[in-house]
């Protein structure tokens, strides 16, 4: 009983400590900016055409001012409605993205190696809210 009664104290507590409100989210508009694509591919893509793109966007670490990190992979779990493979980049910032996204090397990017195999896409964007403990 009695380390019945030590566990509940100690979970109680846990809980307190990590519980979060909205009061106590913030935004210093300093936080890394994430940018999520989803890829469907145009039925009769090849291996080699997904590899080329895959090449193409994991090229960009190291050339892109503010990339801190990227990468790309494919769905393992068939629960992706259609969409076989993904891209997450995280940015130094939100101001660092939309450079990104308006630079001549996305938008030949797009041009020459998306589109061409791209049957849809899904892109979100978002910035991490830090708690204040944080």
């Amino acid at each position: 009983m009695k380390h019945v009664i030590v566990i509940l104290f100690a979970l109680l507590m846990g809980s307190m400590t990590i519980s979060v409100t909205a009061q106590s989210i913030k935004k210093t508009g300093k936080e890394k900016a994430v940018h999520i694509v989803l890829f469907k591919f145009k039925e009769g893509t090849t291996t080699a055409q997904i590899q080329r793109l895959k090449d193409e966007i994991l090229k960009q670490k190291g050339t892109i001012p503010g990339l801190l990190e990227i990468t790309f992979g494919e769905d393992f779990t068939g629960r992706a409605k259609g969409f076989t493979h993904a891209e997450v980049a995280v940015f130094k910032d939100r101001k660092s993205l939309e450079d990104f996204n308006k630079s001549d090397y996305h938008q030949q990017l797009i041009v020459r190696h998306i589109r061409p195999i791209l049957e849809d896409i899904l892109v979100l964007d978002y910035q991490p809210l830090l708690s204040s403990a944080q």
